[in-house]
């Protein structure tokens, strides 16, 4: 076998390479946040902390209420695959039959809560003349909340035992197509817009509005950004202030 497989590496400097993934995409992923975070104005020690408070709160789920049914009744698996978009990643007809008794709804720090703050700590830059903006910029940043969550509302889709599905891609090029043209060009009004928008859209337009049809799959739980840093919601503002900042 030895004459036919062949590695140009060692075993050593593969390990090696192995780690350097492990360890470095992660410090690539917190890069990137922290490079968006000082675009938004905010200095290195409050990066850090936002980043140990994302990292730690990622784990943190507060539960907010339960969603109780109007009657129980049984759940079966219909069988089918789930809408197009996600038939290559989800099955919808391996979940058992259950009886559905209410979903616990909960919201994550890391994802949700933390960037929540952020975007109004934000707003309030804006409205006390801390960054400086024309007098309509409160009315075009409505506006792109409004077009991310309508855009974001359409794309994001319940999956029976995953939760809501978006395509990852969506949210934030919509979100930095819809600042730069609200803005005018790039700059730090477009970042913040970019951010707020992201993180409101998302958040209305993939979870608030789609509860009900989550419940109707037969979740028992719904976490908010409950997948952390990795949620969508967070990640829309983030790639979207980076992106709208240059």
């Amino acid at each position: 076998m030895s004459r036919f497989v062949f590695s140009p590496l060692s075993v050593w400097l593969l390990l090696g390479l192995i780690l350097l993934i492990v360890v470095g995409l992660p410090l690539l992923f917190l890069g990137i946040i922290g490079a968006a975070l000082s675009h938004l104005g905010f200095s290195f020690w409050v990066i850090v902390g936002l980043l140990i408070l994302i990292v730690v709160g990622s784990f943190v789920n507060i539960p907010l209420y339960t969603m109780q049914p109007k009657e129980e009744r049984a759940r079966k698996p219909s069988g089918q695959y789930a809408p197009s978009m996600y038939d290559t990643m989800y099955r919808t007809d391996r979940w058992p039959v259950e009886e559905q008794r209410g979903m616990d709804i909960s919201v994550n720090v890391g994802g949700a809560v933390v960037p929540v703050l952020i975007s109004v700590y934000l707003v309030g830059m804006v409205v006390f003349g801390f960054v400086q903006t024309d007098a309509w910029f409160l009315v075009r940043l409505l506006a792109a909340v409004g077009v991310v969550t309508v855009v974001v509302y359409l794309a994001a889709r319940p999956v029976r035992g995953i939760g809501i599905a978006t395509p990852f891609f969506v949210p934030p090029l919509v979100t930095v197509a819809v600042s730069l043209i609200l803005c005018g060009g790039f700059g730090l009004p477009a970042a913040i817009m970019g951010f707020v928008a992201g993180t409101f859209g998302t958040l209305v337009g993939a979870d608030l509005l789609h509860l009900r049809e989550v419940y109707d799959e037969g979740a028992g739980m719904l976490s908010i950004g409950g997948a952390g840093t990795f949620d969508g919601i967070f990640l829309t503002g983030i790639i979207a202030a980076l992106l709208a900042s240059f």
